[in-house]
């Protein structure tokens, strides 16, 4: 290769690296980060933590309702236990959701 050769690929790849690559400022810009950390306690939170509740729950209203009530007050049982521990673990999935979002918010902020 000669000399222009040699200088024009070196100013191709120069340009390149200086429009593909993002500055620090831009990769942590609090829009990048709020985003960043929606995605991270979506992925992380949700019907997992509701699912379990509402199983539970369903399951231990069902046995209270037979306990109680006997067999014609299981499903009533189920449907009130299984209601209740929805609501409990959609309260629980919104704590780690917003305590997730916080944390990644945080990490991101500071690279």
């Amino acid at each position: 290769m000669n000399l222009k050769n040699k200088l024009f690929a070196l100013m191709m790849v120069a340009a390149f690296s200086a429009v593909h690559l993002p500055a620090p400022a831009e990769a942590a810009s609090k829009s990048y980060c709020k985003t960043y950390a929606r995605k991270e306690a979506n992925r992380k939170t949700g019907a997992r933590q509701v699912v379990p509740g509402l199983v539970t729950g369903a399951v231990a209203g069902a046995v209270i309702g037979a306990i109680v009530g006997g067999k014609s007050s299981v499903a009533r049982g189920a449907i009130i236990g299984g209601a209740g521990g929805t609501v409990l673990g959609g309260v629980s999935a919104n704590k780690k959701w917003h305590r997730v979002y916080n944390k990644s918010y945080a990490r991101c902020r500071s690279w």
